[in-house]
């Protein structure tokens, strides 16, 4: 630190300690040219507000607290950065927690939120129950995640993902097609399932449920439920994977048992991560749109905080994309 106070800047600029409080807090009083000698000054000598002494001063933080379950995982993390890049754009930081999939530990993340005087939260809840059943007591908005009540979110339409997703494996000429959900087992999965079978059922294909597996979001797990289903008597010719990290790993499992993808085995993923469309393996997958869930939970959380008087729940859901590319065969002819 650099142990530099606001008497310091005000002594150097020539002003009171008041006039600094009120040019650093953007209050009326102050001149522009002041505002920008006192900002100026205090670039200069190194002087940083303490921003929780601020914030005692000031109607709003900006500060948005971001709870997701898990910061290294990939998919998380580029809904961060959306959201980072949208809310700087109006001024506004993120302090970042992650619950580490542990609800008691989400539920203490949002009270330090609290404590710290947030203006608002972007939650990931890392379980189907909620840490709250109201809106909490600050603007909160949900993302990949629904709500009955009156709390605001952001989310994909998971069961029309799915449907999408296990239609085109039909429709390319798949006839065994396994569904690989992800672990723990939460609505979003129950709702991608629905969605698997709904197109079974449609294309009236047999449900069978030694097809259902579940693993966690990494390439080894994925490898070992993928290589489960290859023990079955009379295994799959195609899997639909709740995750492109799970899908690899599948796809490394068909590549040991000498299949080739796609003649012998299809391979949908569920995410569009950049590996995904890597020339090693130019995986199919569903589009989630992690940028847009970002971007629009920010853009949300602003208006929610700046306009708490009028602002009523918006519950959001985006339709996902299949981007097609090489570990699915081509439509038959007599689908197109």
């Amino acid at each position: 630190m650099s142990g530099k106070t606001i008497e310091d800047v005000a002594k150097i600029v020539g002003c009171s300690v008041g006039t600094v409080s009120r040019a650093i807090n953007n209050r009326r009083g102050v001149s522009e040219k002041t505002r920008q000698h006192i900002l100026q000054t205090m670039k200069d000598i190194g002087y940083q507000p303490n921003a929780m002494a601020q914030s005692l001063t000031r109607k709003h933080t900006h500060l948005i607290a971001v709870i997701i379950p898990d910061v290294s995982h990939n998919f998380f993390s580029k809904i961060v950065q959306a959201a980072e890049v949208e809310l700087a754009s109006k001024h506004y930081n993120v302090l970042l927690f992650s619950s580490n999939w542990d609800p008691e530990m989400e539920r203490e993340k949002i009270l330090l939120a609290q404590s710290l005087r947030v203006d608002g939260i972007i939650l990931n809840p890392s379980t189907d129950k909620l840490p709250f059943t109201e809106p909490a007591a600050i603007p909160t908005i949900l993302v990949n995640h629904t709500s009955k009540g009156n709390i605001s979110y952001v989310d994909i339409d998971n069961e029309a993902s799915s449907f999408m997703a296990i239609e085109y494996l039909i429709k390319c000429g798949y006839k065994r097609i396994a569904f690989m959900g992800g672990y723990p087992v939460s609505y979003m999965v129950n709702l991608r399932q629905q969605g698997y079978q709904r197109a079974l059922q449609q294309y009236e294909i047999p449900f069978d449920e030694s097809l259902i597996c579940h693993s966690r979001y990494t390439i080894e797990a994925g490898y070992h439920a993928m290589e489960k289903l290859f023990q079955l008597p009379n295994p799959p010719d195609a899997i639909y994977c709740h995750c492109d990290d799970s899908a690899l790993g599948a796809y490394k499992c068909a590549m040991d048992h000498n299949l080739s993808v796609p003649d012998d085995f299809g391979i949908v993923g569920f995410d569009n991560d950049e590996i995904a469309g890597l020339p090693l393996v130019e995986l199919t997958t569903v589009d989630q749109l992690r940028y847009q869930i970002g971007k629009l939970a920010a853009q949300m959380i602003i208006n929610m905080v700046e306009n708490k008087e009028d602002w009523n729940p918006q519950k959001v859901i985006l339709s996902p994309k299949l981007i097609i590319r090489k570990t699915t065969r081509a439509l038959s002819e007599s689908s197109q």
